[in-house]
């Protein structure tokens, strides 16, 4: 096996033969790499506060997760958190959304999928206004029948709301959906609804991670998703 060959982990997948396939992706390290504004945001947060950013973390730690929990990593007080992530949204509403980059790949897998006739959609912990913004700066939106994030109410705070509450956009049950996504998050919580999961190793979260949620199959590469799904 070369080292971009897909790692096909499982086989124990849900499916529906009858249903069109749906596959859900995460965006921020699956689609899009945000690094860059994301850490200059909750780096802005914190600094409004006065905590001191520790640089000594893995920045890829916080991509991904709820600011939330991003900002305990940070060491943010517990009776804090509200105020420092409420700044965080802040500051990525005037210009975090704005530095996200399409990972290399991925407009030629989205476009093979639904050339195959797949439902795409989007399920991410972005606040839900921004994902399509950003889908459409980077030149992909077109292809997404559903775009799912958080809410400002918070009422939608972990990655298994949000894909139920894509899944309910479409009117469509779990079984033979597909989630994409680079951390543990997605994996998990694909996982909890009977779906098939895919890690997505170009992201933040190592294949050790991705491994240890126990995904069906990791993809290196974008590609590889398609080999996967398509049998490409």
């Amino acid at each position: 096996m070369s080292t971009n060959d897909p790692l096909q982990l499982n086989n124990d997948v849900p499916a529906d033969p009858d249903a069109r396939p749906l596959a859900l992706f995460d965006l921020d390290g699956t689609l899009t790499d945000p690094a860059g504004g994301i850490l200059a945001c909750h780096r802005w947060a914190l600094e409004e506060l006065g905590i001191e950013f520790d640089t000594s973390i893995d920045t890829a730690t916080l991509i991904g997760p709820p600011a939330e929990e991003a900002h305990a990593i940070l060491g943010v007080p517990a009776d804090r958190i509200a105020e420092s992530t409420a700044l965080y949204r802040e500051r990525f509403a005037i210009a975090g959304w704005l530095d996200d980059t399409l990972y290399d790949g991925i407009a030629d897998l989205v476009q093979a999928l639904s050339d195959a006739g797949w439902i795409l959609g989007v399920a991410t912990m972005k606040i839900e206004q921004f994902a399509p913004r950003i889908l459409e700066r980077v030149g992909i939106a077109d292809y997404f029948d559903v775009i799912s994030g958080s809410d400002t109410k918070r009422t939608r705070t972990n990655k298994r709301a949000i894909i139920e509450h894509a899944l309910a956009a479409l009117d469509r049950p779990t079984n033979g959906v597909v989630m994409i996504g680079d951390r543990r998050h997605d994996i998990e919580a694909a996982r909890s609804l009977q779906m098939t999961s895919i890690g997505a190793a170009w992201g933040f979260g190592s294949i050790d991670e991705l491994i240890a949620a126990d995904a069906h199959a990791i993809a290196v590469e974008p590609a590889n998703v398609a080999e996967i799904l398509l049998g490409d």
